[in-house]
């Protein structure tokens, strides 16, 4: 059985209840449209209240130093801090999402993901150029880190990459004295079996082991003391992310047992991306600050672990696609206990979706919500398939959270919430044109609740505002590169809730196409830098 086909339960039954139970029973339809279109509201409260208080936190420890910090007042103590002092601290790792076979496709993508000046088409850079230049801004922003002489960098490339081979000695050339260590590795396809799904998810899995490989070759693996960080191409840390990140595996008694997420924001020349975009990036900032993170809902692109907790949970599921989500699960069942998340109270950059023109734009949101969809899906298959391998208390705890948070983040909030408000809408206001003083109320207190929801929207607006000047005071975007004018901010705020609506329509179309994909057509999707994959 599909056990993701129960989130059908959101397409044919909590998204349109308002249109047809208001045939038997009026009064129930009034209730549930109102109960439904509050407890949105709420919801939605309930994120800005959790994000305003990480956006607080980040704020109090923005010029905050983390090595001096380590207490030293037993002997193991000071042997954590000599292993900060010296050896590698963190082993961070940043494949490529995509594997090129075109060379009009990479130009594309560089002017999606870096928007760089215009290349003059007399005088187009290489492909290896292009390809460089768009990594370069990450990885710049690992030479910046405090703690960059302990870091190892691990670049993972597909070996069907053009000019693969130039790729990795330029980089290393540019990189190998600003680290401790600075590889390249070249991902073969099929390394993990047939039904490996070429990705970020199976080329982390061969990279990070590649990456061990060589700790043991050099006689550096330490499991106590060393960290992994799993990010994209278009990833930028603030300064001191990895010595924040040092601070907490050294002081947390759980180090070993959980991850760490830093809040993501999509600042990434996001004023210049089209409105839906935009919104989209600003309510995905918000709910990572006020619900993934402090309920444990899942990580996402960019979160970091221990190595030790890496290598028992047999590194990352080459079968699946959504490398971040998996990746807590398979821990938690090598673990037999719950993971929980920590945040690293500092601003990350990741690329929003974005293409080259304004049709690219559309259709690389919906390809992106999509995916988005699809592997929320198949993450709560992998859970029900695999519950029996969890102890009994780790299944009940992380399964209720995932009957709980994961579905009504995902298939409430992100996928029925406002569909389900339009349907009782269209119901109330437009469908029975109905004129009595009772149904007047429920769309006056319907359209309080919308009003309400706006006062949310415009919180998280704050949020990105602050968010800027984070981004601005950390020096990881120039000063005022973020910045929007006043009506561009009341425009995309007006069309916040429509872009909403846009997501879940996509999410929906998703939902109920429950039609497994062929190996051929994820090969064909992967092609064109995405993976769609449901499989046992």
């Amino acid at each position: 059985m599909r056990w993701n086909l129960l989130f059908l339960i959101f397409d044919f039954l909590i998204i349109p209840l308002p249109l047809w139970i208001d045939i038997f029973s009026p009064i129930f339809a009034a209730a549930y449209s109102l109960f439904i279109s509050w407890l949105g509201a709420l919801l939605l409260s309930l994120c800005a209240w959790k994000s305003l208080q990480a956006n607080r936190l980040m704020l109090q420890v923005v010029d905050q130093t983390w090595e001096n910090q380590i207490p030293r007042e037993t002997f193991e103590e000071d042997l954590m801090c000599c292993a900060l002092g010296s050896i590698e601290l963190s082993t961070c790792n940043i494949w490529c999402p995509r594997s090129f076979h075109d060379f009009d496709e990479l130009l594309r993508c560089l002017q999606m993901l870096s928007l760089a000046d215009p290349f003059d088409s007399e005088d187009i850079p290489s492909f290896s150029a292009l390809f460089e230049a768009v990594i370069q801004q990450s990885i710049d922003s690992l030479v910046s880190q405090t703690v960059a002489h302990r870091l190892i960098v691990v670049i993972g490339l597909e070996e069907g990459t053009p000019e693969v081979a130039e790729k990795a000695s330029n980089l290393k050339k540019q990189y190998a004295g600003a680290f401790k260590r600075f590889h390249v590795t070249k991902h073969p396809p099929r390394w993990a079996g047939d039904r490996e799904i070429r990705g970020k998810c199976s080329n982390a899995n061969y990279t990070m082991r590649a990456a061990v490989t060589r700790l043991e070759e050099y006689g550096e693996l330490n499991l106590a003391c060393t960290t992994a960080t799993s990010c994209d191409t278009d990833s930028i840390f603030p300064p001191r992310y990895f010595e924040n990140l040092g601070y907490q595996f050294l002081t947390d008694p759980k180090a070993m047992e959980v991850v760490w997420q830093a809040p993501l924001y999509y600042n990434h020349y996001l004023t210049q991306r089209p409105w839906f975009v935009r919104a989209i990036g600003i309510m995905r900032a918000a709910y990572m600050l006020g619900l993934l993170i402090p309920f444990n809902i899942n990580t996402m692109s960019i979160f970091s672990f221990s190595l030790d907790l890496c290598i028992k949970g047999d590194f990352f599921h080459a079968h699946y696609q959504m490398d971040d989500i998996i990746y807590t699960l398979t821990c938690m069942q090598a673990l037999q206990k719950r993971i929980e998340i920590r945040m690293i109270p500092m601003p990350v950059i990741s690329g929003p979706t974005s293409g080259s023109t304004y049709c690219e734009e559309i259709q690389e949101f919906v390809r992106q919500s999509e995916r988005w969809t699809i592997g929320a899906c198949e993450v709560f298959h992998y859970f029900v398939v695999k519950r029996r391998r969890y102890n009994c208390s780790a299944a009940l705890s992380y399964g209720t959270d995932l009957g709980i948070w994961f579905v009504t983040y995902y298939g409430f909030i992100l996928c029925s919430l406002t569909l389900s408000g339009l349907a009782a809408f269209l119901n109330y206001a437009i469908v029975d044109a109905k004129q009595g003083l009772f149904q007047q109320l429920v769309v006056a207190v319907g359209l309080a609740s919308l009003a309400w929801t706006y006062l949310i929207f415009l919180i998280f607006f704050y949020l990105d505002r602050a968010a800027c000047k984070l981004i601005y005071h950390l020096k990881m975007k120039p000063q005022g590169s973020e910045d929007a004018s006043l009506g561009q901010n009341l425009k995309d705020w007006v069309l916040m809730w429509p872009s909403l609506v846009m997501y879940s329509c996509v999410a929906w179309r998703e939902d109920g196409d429950t039609q497994t994909p062929t190996h051929a057509e994820t090969e064909s999707w992967v092609e064109n830098g995405l993976v769609f994959a449901v499989s046992n």
